[in-house]
């Protein structure tokens, strides 16, 4: 259950096996980061050397295509399934995990500092009882067991105020373990991506090809790096604000959405790089399907092509008056009453449809969320889950008037290029 991909594993695979194995994983994270339900696939069993294999593969293809949004995804899928894997481990695995871990970093040579830390938090999940607790239904402000660590070694959670500081040294709760050790996996997967040096593999015609595929795939080539694809969306909406995820998802479910929505959210993609011929394949795509459900909108894509085709280039300023729409502020979504897809869900949401589309939100953000809503400050909830997430800092009442989605997507992106 090797799945922090410290080392990487050594022997020999034959060329097209390789290509197998990038190619599952690559379609696996695709499904991890669109939130679908797991599937077996026995190129990602955890632990095994299909899935080492793969891994540290496209770390290599990572550094290799010299392109930030791949890495940028790359990172994000990863992530992901880290945090999937670490959720479903029982007692028994978690400290088998932490056993192995243990062991590999007592045989790697010139270890990073984070993986001391990495080290004092497995010599505690080893242990029968905390394993026990760590896997039981376990809340984040829980502090039964903690660990002691200097500062500088958790930063991200010093920044957030999620742990206590004593005389420069930070106290982890074990409510906090599972995150922190999600953290350091991150850490050590971007320091593979910086720092490996990989110029040898460029005369390697089996990794080049496997090189040329995937920028196939992912449509990598440097002029288009800002460019929003309609397969990409998918992938991309993990960055988009809360707005903006409930209409994609509402998309998706039921294929259609009403007139003002519909415009909405297509000035959103446009604003955030879809050109005009993109668009035209996302609203084909989702419209030729048949709605799912009751839905006020009885159009679809055969019957209207002209008229969605119209209305599409009309936003891209190719037709009618030529005027270039530009994508609305946060007090405009928030102005919006009676609306089935919701417009703002800091504003119209109750809990219970609310949360889900705070991915990761802690317990004490969700409380000053709550706090916001009440006191009707429905722009500044958001900019705090940004902030939470992201972790940027702004001022929200001098941002909050201007704020819009696509400024919360740009904050989004831009934070991921800095750490990468």
């Amino acid at each position: 259950m090797a799945f922090f991909y410290l080392t990487p594993v050594k022997g020999e695979l034959p060329a097209h096996l390789l290509d197998v194995i990038v190619d599952n994983r690559l379609g696996y994270l695709k499904t991890v980061l669109n939130e679908e339900p797991p599937l077996y696939n026995e190129y990602l069993v955890e632990g095994s050397m299909y899935d080492n294999v793969g891994h540290f593969t496209l770390c290599i293809i990572s550094i290799l295509c010299e392109n930030r949004e791949f890495s940028q995804l790359f990172v994000n899928a990863e992530l992901e399934l880290f945090k999937r894997r670490l959720e479903t481990l029982t007692a028994y695995e978690l400290r088998s995990f932490s056993k192995k871990l243990l062991r590999i970093i007592r045989k790697t040579e010139n270890i990073p500092i984070f993986i001391d830390s990495l080290q004092v938090l497995c010599q505690h999940l080893v242990l029968k009882d905390v394993a026990q607790h760590i896997c039981t239904s376990h809340k984040n402000h829980c502090n039964l067991h903690s660990i002691k660590l200097h500062f500088k070694q958790c930063l991200s959670l010093v920044a957030k105020r999620q742990v206590e500081l004593t005389n420069g040294f930070a106290i982890i709760p074990c409510g906090r373990w599972k995150q922190y050790m999600t953290m350091l996996f991150k850490e050590n997967l971007i320091r593979k991506i910086k720092y490996t040096d990989v110029t040898s593999l460029k005369s390697d015609p089996r990794i080049m090809e496997l090189l040329y595929k995937v920028k196939k795939e992912f449509s990598l080539s440097k002029d288009s790096t800002n460019i929003l694809l309609s397969k990409d969306v998918d992938v991309t909406s993990t960055f988009f604000p809360p707005c903006m995820l409930n209409l994609h998802q509402n998309l998706r479910r039921r294929h259609r959405l009403t007139h003002s929505q519909r415009f909405y959210y297509s000035l959103f993609l446009k604003d955030i790089g879809m050109p005009v011929e993109e668009a035209v394949d996302f609203w084909k795509a989702e419209y030729s399907l048949h709605p799912n459900g009751h839905h006020a909108c009885c159009h679809n894509w055969e019957k209207d092509e002209k008229k969605y085709l119209y209305g599409i280039r009309h936003m891209y300023g190719l037709e009618g008056g030529r005027k270039n729409y530009s994508s609305v502020n946060c007090q405009r979504i928030q102005s919006i009453d009676n609306c089935s897809e919701g417009g703002c869900p800091f504003k119209a949401f109750d809990s219970n449809n609310m949360v889900p589309l705070l991915k990761n939100c802690t317990d004490e953000i969700l409380s000053q969320i709550n706090e916001l809503k009440q006191k009707r400050l429905y722009t500044n909830a958001c900019m705090l889950f940004m902030n939470s997430t992201y972790s940027k800092t702004m001022d929200c009442d001098n941002f909050s008037f201007n704020f819009t989605p696509v400024k919360y997507y740009k904050v989004a992106t831009d934070e991921e290029k800095m750490e990468l």
